[in-house]
């Protein structure tokens, strides 16, 4: 039989099998994948934290005023003249605002990197300190031992051998809680550089230590989401680094002794050890992360004000 009479007649077939076996909607599977991606997505932060953001940085009004206008625009209706001027005003608070946080996270970024050079050359100096100390406790140990053994293969100088062994076994302990009180390293007071923790914790700024009126607010201020048992952003900091051992407890004479340290600039009678140095590093680190969160709701806020009026269909 000819092989195209063969295909003419198994079209019909196939198409009549194609529709009593539906496929599955590729529609289904997409809405899964939509599905998915949506959950993956982090959730936006609500009206009411963007509002009292708002407040906080001084653009509470713009914000209320260009929500009024944009109620008030029909669908399809261009920005009047005062909602661009309002817009404005918002976009340039906004912009202020983001340049004072990259103003603050520069100045702890210079801080934090002139205590990373400090700290740097602390270890170097406790490392040479303990290696000096383990060579030494190697020669009255090991060396001496040698001689003192030595020493035992004639009765002449056994007492004198023994005397050595005795005087070996002192130097050597001696030697080795030397290495253990080194291990903290030598102290070292601070150098011409800012003092970035001041402001958190209520001391004396010095050289270019400076946090404008909205970041101060800002981690001064009281999450929505603490409603329940309010704390500002600095007391949620706070509180993460006592229970991470970086402070004590409050109010005692540690905690201050502590707080001294993290905040000495030049001239303080304040010595600081290499661990202090790290609690610093890390404490201006959370900070920094924590002022860096003014950029996402910034961001959230200049979202908000583009809504646009819906069209009725």
């Amino acid at each position: 039989m000819n092989p195209r009479i063969v295909l003419l007649l198994l079209v019909p077939v196939l198409l009549v099998c194609t529709d009593a076996f539906p496929q599955r909607p590729a529609s289904i599977g997409s809405d899964k994948q939509d599905a998915s991606a949506a959950s993956a997505q982090p959730p936006a932060l609500s009206e009411r934290y963007v509002e009292q953001f708002a407040r906080i940085i001084g653009a509470a009004e713009e914000l209320q005023q260009l929500k009024f206008l944009q109620t008030q625009r029909a669908c399809g209706e261009r920005p009047s003249i005062d909602e661009l001027l309002v817009r404005q005003r918002l976009s340039d608070t906004t912009l202020s605002v983001a340049f004072d946080v990259d103003s603050v996270n520069s100045e702890i970024d210079n801080e934090r990197a002139q205590l990373l050079e400090l700290r740097s050359a602390l270890n170097a100096r406790r490392d040479h300190t303990v290696n000096l100390l383990n060579i030494a406790n190697l020669i009255t140990g090991s060396g001496i031992g040698i001689a003192v053994n030595a020493m035992q293969f004639s009765a002449a100088t056994a007492n004198v051998g023994n005397g050595l062994g005795v005087g070996s076994g002192a130097a050597s302990t001696l030697l080795s809680i030397i290495g253990m009180r080194k291990q903290t390293g030598p102290r070292t007071s601070i150098a011409l550089l800012p003092n970035m923790l001041a402001p958190i914790f209520n001391r004396r700024p010095a050289l270019n230590t400076y946090y404008s009126p909205a970041v101060l607010e800002y981690l001064r201020s009281t999450p929505p989401s603490e409603a329940a048992q309010p704390s500002t952003r600095l007391e949620l900091l706070q509180q993460e680094w006592r229970r991470a051992g970086r402070l004590a407890a409050p109010g005692t004479s540690a905690d201050d002794q502590k707080i001294a340290r993290l905040t000495a600039a030049q001239g303080d009678k304040v010595r600081l050890t290499s661990d202090d140095l790290s609690d610093r590093i890390a404490m201006l680190t959370d900070v920094e992360g924590r002022v860096g969160l003014m950029k996402r709701d910034l961001a959230a806020l200049m979202h908000m004000s583009n809504t646009q009026p819906r069209c009725s269909q």
